[in-house]
């Protein structure tokens, strides 16, 4: 993860800034309207590299005929999909409540308007000195994720 590339968004909120961070990897992953829910736990594992933050689907008597765990710090989390277009918010929060209280997973808002979202896992000490240090700036751009509104399928307060 580079906090450069972050602060960079905070300090200036240039478009450049803004690329540069959605083009980092190994700071934001992204998630596709589409996308396996699965693949979004791997995708945060990828950035944050806790070495126990794992997805897995198990067969179940469900519509989807599986169910989906996450598993991190010796928790393994049952998310609740409904087999829509919901499911990818519902495995961003779920997976939230599974890394907290160490790591915090926000969307990224100047990826708004996409199909495909961008992301920022970080620890939450992190986080805390982020807003410590620009207080609503930090809002501005990275957006706490919550049951309500659904990033891919509810309108947006910004």
């Amino acid at each position: 993860m580079n906090i450069n590339t972050i602060t960079a968004v905070l300090e200036s909120a240039t478009e450049a800034a803004i690329r540069a961070l959605f083009d980092d990897d190994k700071t934001v992953f992204w998630v596709d309207w589409r996308e396996d829910e699965g693949d979004i736990v791997r995708y945060c594992e990828s950035v944050l590299q806790t070495g126990s933050l794992t997805a897995e689907w198990i067969r179940a008597a469900t519509p989807r005929g599986r169910d989906l765990y996450i598993s991190y710090g010796g928790r393994r989390i049952r998310v609740p999909l409904i087999n829509g277009d919901e499911d990818r918010h519902i495995t961003l929060c779920v997976l939230n409540g599974a890394l907290a209280p160490d790591y915090e997973v926000r969307f990224c808002i100047g990826s708004n308007g996409s199909d495909t979202l961008a992301f920022l896992p970080l620890p939450a000490v992190q986080w805390a000195e982020l807003e410590q240090r620009y207080g609503a700036g930090v809002g501005r751009h990275f957006y706490r994720l919550a049951e309500r509104p659904n990033i891919f399928t509810d309108p947006l307060p910004f």
